[in-house]
């Protein structure tokens, strides 16, 4: 009994050790991949909110230029990124009046034509 005991205990004994490292391991790789995570979501978050699409900016000499829109829908604003009162859809057209380049041509004033058929703002860089 004695020997059984003993086994038990020095058969227990590494098990505990190897546990905790496979834990510690496991802790190092997931607070890795959390800081890694969590620096990808900031940096989406922040620059989405200043960023606009992936398609063609509008330019200065766009102005005066009816540009077709190319996103699945693009808001049309009353006032420099304030509220949206109606959607221009993929297809439909903007006419460019001034581009705002002095705040990183984020927005455009123009005229929506399509389904809204009103002057408003509408963000940059979705036009074909």
């Amino acid at each position: 009994m004695v020997a059984s005991a003993l086994r038990q205990q020095s058969e227990s004994t590494p098990r505990e050790i190897r546990r905790p490292r496979r834990l510690a391991r496991r802790a190092a790789l997931g607070g890795s991949l959390t800081a890694v995570l969590t620096a990808l979501m900031l940096a989406v978050t922040q620059s989405a909110a200043y960023a606009g699409g992936p398609y063609r900016w509008a330019q200065y000499s766009d102005v005066g230029k009816r540009l077709t829109v190319c996103a699945q829908t693009l808001d049309v604003r009353s006032s420099y990124g304030g509220t949206s009162f109606a959607q221009l859809t993929s297809g439909q057209t903007f006419t460019v009046y001034q581009n705002y380049a002095e705040f990183g041509s984020e927005y455009v004033r123009g005229f929506a034509w399509g389904n809204v058929n009103a002057e408003g703002y509408v963000q940059n860089g979705w036009f074909c």
